[in-house]
């Protein structure tokens, strides 16, 4: 198997682990009264397993939507070039601290 395939299946089995992880999430939510039961509704069409997770999780209240700040600021990233954004990724992954990260999470949690 090529390592293509191989990283395919790994995927997969990594879709159907959340997917059924999910599932047993929803049916402990809905047995406490947390999450109303299931109701059948029609679409025109099926869907994808990406977009059936995204309700799952938005029905769980577990992903919420953007805020105006959020898309505004997403939107000036992605307006940047290309070498301006690996030029800001190459100074987060070098940034050199005074502390060590964990000391100032310390901190900050007092």
């Amino acid at each position: 198997m090529s390592t293509r395939t191989v990283e395919l299946k790994q995927i997969q089995n990594r879709i159907q682990k959340m997917e059924n992880a999910i599932s047993q999430m929803q049916r402990a939510l809905r047995e406490q009264g947390l999450l109303p039961t299931r109701t059948r509704t029609t679409s025109r069409r099926k869907l994808s397993n990406h977009e059936h997770v995204q309700k799952i999780l938005r029905q769980a209240g577990m992903l919420a939507e953007l805020t105006p700040e959020e898309k505004a600021r997403a939107a000036r990233w992605s307006a940047l070039p290309a070498e301006e954004q690996r030029r800001i990724w190459d100074e987060f992954f070098n940034l050199k601290l005074d502390k060590p990260l964990s000391d100032v999470i310390v901190e900050n949690r007092r």
